[in-house]
Formats: C-alpha cells, structure tokens, sequence
C-alpha cells in the first residue's frame, strides 16, 4: 500500500453489492478518495429493487437477522440506524407449510414455541430449549472468535474460552447438521424447522457442518426483523451516508479488467475504454469472474482449477407476484416444505435435478407494509431454490410451484388471482451478477468451504487487491458481506483482532 497520508489515498471498488458499499463507505469515513463502479443502473446488487404497477420487491434478501452486525455497523460510521430505517420485530416470525401437517406458527416466543413443539412431539419442547441453548454459545463464539477474524495469526485463537469449548464445537464440526439435529427431534416438521437455515447458507443440512445450528439461535431467540420500507432501506442508507461521506459512485459504468504492474493492482479499465488509477482496488463482483475474466491468469489466486471441486450454493427461481384480493393464510414470512425432503436436497446438489415438488419460501411483504402493494392487492416474491448450473423452462415450472403452493396453502384460485408476474432464473443470475454457475448466493457453507477454509479478503497474488462480499470470508448474507467489508478495512490497517473494530483509523491488534 502506497505510504501517503490518509486524505490522499485512493481506491477504485467494482460494484455496489452491499459489500462494495460497506467498504466504500469506511474508507470514506476514514478519509479516503474511493471511487465505485457499478454495472447496474443503481446499487444493492442482489438485494435490488423492482417496481411496477403499484407493487415494490426486494429482489433478492428478504430476512434482515443478526440486527446486532448492523447496529456495530452504522456506530463504526459514526451513523445511528435509527436514523435512516426503522425496524419492525416481526411476530408471528414465519409459518411453516408441509403436505402432511397443519400448518405451524413461529412466534419468537421460546416459552411460546416449546409449546408448539411440544403439542407436536413429547419433550420435544425441552429439546428445542437445549438445542437453542447450545445454538447461542455457538453464536457467541462465532461472533467473537470467528466471525470478523481475518486468520492471519493464529494468536487471537489462543484463548482459554475456546480450549475449553474445543470439545464441543468439534462434535458440531464433526456431523452434518441433519444427524445432530435429529438427535433432538424426530418428527419430520421439527427437523425442517431446524435445518431450513441451511439453504441461507446456501448449502444443504445433510452437508452443512453441526456449527451452524447457531443459525437458529437468529430466528428464535433474537427474533425476525423488517426495515421498514423493505429491506432496499438497508442499500439506500448506506449508499447515503457514501455519498455524506463524499464516495463517488459511477453507476451504468461496468470494468472490464483490473491493471496491475510488478505484482501490484495500479487500478481499472473500463468497459468505455477509461483507465481509473488507484492505490487499492477492491472488487466486489463475482469472485469467480473477478479472477477469471478480469484478471490475467499469472495473477488469478482463485484460477479456473481452483474452482473445478468447489460447491456452488443453489441457484433459484424467483416469483414476483402481484395478487389480486387477500391472502390471510400467508404471513410475512412463509416457508413450505416438501416431504421428500432429504431427496429435494440431493437433486439441488448431487443429481442436479429441478425437482417436482420442492421446498420453497415464500413472502408476502405487504403483510408488514400495505405500501409494497396497491390497495385490494398482495406483494407475494417466492424463492425456489435450484441446482447451480442447470437451466430448465421457467414458465413451466413456476406454472408447477404455484400449483403447489394452492394446494398445500389452501389458497383458492391463488394463480387465477395474479396480476403481475416476473420469473427470474439461473441464467439471470449469470447474465446480471456474472454468477458462478448461475448461483443465487456464491460458494456453498461446507466445512471446508467456511472460515479459515474460505477465500481470503485479499489476493495471493497481487500487494493491493482485495475482494468482498459472499463468497470471501465471512461468507453469504447480508449481515455477512457488511462484516466481510470491515474484513478488508482491517486487513488494511494492519488489525488481526479476532473481533470487532472498535473504531475506525487505527489498529487494535
């Protein structure tokens, strides 16, 4: 890194994912000159926006969870959430369809949801305590120790919290997520509930590692979350305090390679045939297409080979729909589960199958927010999640999805009441995000795809590039890619800590 002073110092970050505007406005705020290229038309990436004929989505993250990392977040900024997006704990958290069960309400409530438990499976409602129990030293531990740990000294590892711990997170580490779940619960409903998270990881609870039973510990004990106004409130307050903290953002200009003499990035091309020079060049496209199409091979960490045996998470089909009249048998959040539950896993990962009948989540916004919808009318977005790589008929199966959906909900003439609809798929994902594999969300949460295990924020092979977002560390999500964001500013400022910054500017560690 060039030795000037802070209000000179440069860099060029390729794309506004919420992970390249994370890290925008940090160096920002800590008087850097930053520059952002975004392909797009606006920023968010993933998590975008749709409008039309009176409806809004949110294109992609529908769950706002860990709302701690955000809190951190804005307070590094100097920032108050509270001042650019209120939030609303939802409750009921979600129902759960299945073919065979009446439908379940999760609340939030522990004492409330042992009781559904319960009433569904003896002791199972003690069970879930001890799971959630566990599930929360999980957690803090992770946040703690793992989460925001760059790994580069094994120092911030060497503490007598974690020796003490070692035997009980290398039984979580050791079993996939599906056996130690099922030393809980038995009844099929309960063991959904607790492996659902495993698809926001993008991977599958017959591969994901026992750890992330943490994931639950989000959803029951610190509750579910709505930024009100939709979770696009999340992009816009952070692509207003870059703009407050004078980030120049280039939107409708996409890079076409990253320039690099003697070992170290010295900035970009452009697609218009503009070079951009900087001092750092962080990117936060696609880490695939980053090192494989904007990056000559003799400086790609990550070349083509490297990605030859890695899992890629699920690609998806999205539904956006508009429909016509009430839909009270939805809440904010839905999530539909096939019976054949193990075998759905299997197709998406193994077979590389669109199923039949498939497991999917379903929102309806408008339940928490009547102005994502015009009057008489329901925002509804449906995520089926899909084999990477592999791209079938959309209008086809999502014509069989919906059928699925009105008989397993109950909902009368669901599909004749649709107004709007627009289906988005593997290829859009490629086309749009330059996708690997057409991956809605990036590197599946395997264990040796997690952690330590997982890309680094910076490269191998050049001084002063750097990547963020869901497929470097920590991983997808969010929460995730904000804390990826603070990964690269410490990794700048020489901090090795293992936790969070407590402030910007200077090393702690």
């Amino acid at each position: 890194m060039v030795n000037k002073p802070a209000s000179q110092k440069t860099a060029v970050i390729i794309g506004a994912g919420i992970g390249g505007l994370g890290v925008a406005a940090l160096l920002s705020a800590d008087g850097w000159r930053v520059k952002v290229y975004e392909q797009a038309a606006g920023p968010g990436g993933r998590a975008g926006i749709w409008q039309k004929d009176g409806f809004r989505f949110d294109t992609g993250p529908s769950w706002y969870l860990m709302p701690e990392v955000f809190e951190h977040y804005f307070e590094l900024l100097g920032e108050k959430r509270n001042d650019y997006f209120q939030l609303q704990k939802l409750s009921p958290a979600y129902k759960v369809f299945t073919e065979t069960e009446a439908p379940i309400v999760v609340t939030g409530d522990i004492e409330q949801d042992s009781q559904t438990f319960d009433d569904i499976e003896a002791g199972a409602g003690n069970q879930l305590k001890k799971y959630l129990k566990n599930a929360e030293q999980t957690y803090n531990l992770a946040v703690k120790y793992f989460l925001y740990n760059p790994f580069r000294s094994i120092g911030p590892l060497l503490k007598i919290e974690i020796f003490k711990k070692l035997p009980f997170m290398l039984t979580q580490l050791l079993q996939p997520i599906s056996s130690y779940v099922n030393k809980y619960v038995r009844r099929q409903v309960l063991q959904q509930i607790l492996e659902y998270p495993m698809v926001f990881l993008g991977t599958s609870p017959y591969q994901a590692p026992a750890l992330y039973h943490l994931m639950s510990h989000m959803d029951f004990a610190q509750g579910v979350f709505f930024p009100k106004g939709g979770m696009f409130k999340v992009i816009e307050a952070i692509e207003s305090i870059n703009k407050k903290r004078g980030t120049e953002l280039n939107y409708n200009q996409s890079v076409s390679r990253i320039v690099y003499e003697n070992k170290k990035a010295t900035g970009v091309l452009l697609s218009n045939g503009d070079t951009v020079s900087a001092d750092i060049v962080i990117s936060n496209a696609d880490l695939h297409f980053t090192e494989t199409q904007l990056l000559a091979e003799e400086v790609q960490s990550y070349p083509e080979k490297f990605w030859s045996n890695k899992v890629a998470g699920p690609s998806a089909l999205l539904m956006y729909l508009g429909v016509k009249g009430q839909l009270p048998e939805l809440e904010h959040h839905n999530l539909l589960f096939a019976k054949a539950w193990e075998q759905n896993f299997k197709q998406i990962f193994e077979s590389k199958v669109w199923p039949d009948k498939a497991s999917m989540y379903i929102s309806r916004t408008s339940a928490s927010d009547k102005s994502t919808a015009p009057n008489d009318s329901q925002n509804i977005f449906v995520l089926v999640p899909l084999p990477a790589g592999h791209s079938e008929d959309l209008e086809q199966y999502a014509e069989k999805y919906l059928g699925q959906i009105e008989s397993i909900t109950g909902i009368k003439d669901f599909r004749e009441r649709i107004t709007l609809k627009r289906l988005y798929g593997p290829d859009d994902f490629t086309n749009d995000f330059n996708a690997w594999q057409g991956t809605a969300l990036g590197m599946a949460h395997i264990l040796k795809q997690s952690a330590m295990f997982r890309p680094a924020v910076k490269s191998k092979k050049l001084t002063n590039l750097y990547y963020v977002g869901g497929n470097t560390q920590p991983g997808i999500g969010l929460p995730m890619c904000l804390i990826s964001a603070e990964l690269v500013y410490k990794r700048l400022v020489g901090d090795n800590s293992a936790g969070p910054l407590e402030s910007l500017g200077r090393s702690h560690g």
